[in-house]
């Protein structure tokens, strides 16, 4: 699994280096095209990323212009995550190329080896988080954000 994280990195930072993104930056620009004026919560539901490294991607990605946090008009305490008009266009290139690494990954599968696949992941992780439920991580472990994010959620 580690092999296939890593060559996906790899061809994503080999089609957007000229953007100067982190991998982290693209798959957060990513999800904001495809959640225009979510709240950071909301993208977390979409990213294996915690919301202290969130905020500093976030953080970035405004200072490059990239993104603007505007006030909910429903909710005043709430943020919610616009892509400026440079974000859109750069969001618009990590979008094609996000779906272009996507199906590359599942290509020459059939949708029952997709859907096998799927299935056999999500049990993998269940089985990692009955192991922290069984056998607690060290005192002062941090969560991962998966964890983090369902604890959040129930």
């Amino acid at each position: 699994m580690a092999l296939v994280r890593r060559r996906q990195r790899q061809a994503v930072e080999m089609r957007v280096r000229d953007l100067g993104l982190s991998n982290q930056q693209f798959w957060l620009l990513v999800a904001l095209v495809e959640r225009q004026g979510a709240s950071l919560a909301e993208l977390l539901s979409a990213l294996p990323m915690d919301q202290p490294t969130a905020s500093r991607v976030l953080a970035a990605l405004s200072r490059r212009k990239l993104v603007r946090l505007d006030s909910d008009p429903a909710d005043r305490r709430r943020r919610r995550m616009v892509l400026t008009p440079r974000g859109e266009q750069f969001g618009a290139r990590c979008l094609l190329v996000a779906e272009k690494v996507r199906q590359a990954v599942v290509a020459h599968f059939s949708s029952e080896e997709i859907a096998a696949l799927r299935s056999w992941l999500r049990r993998m992780v269940e089985n990692l988080d009955e192991l922290d439920r069984i056998s607690p991580p060290c005192h002062g472990a941090p969560k991962n954000a998966l964890a983090a994010r369902r604890d959040r959620d129930k």
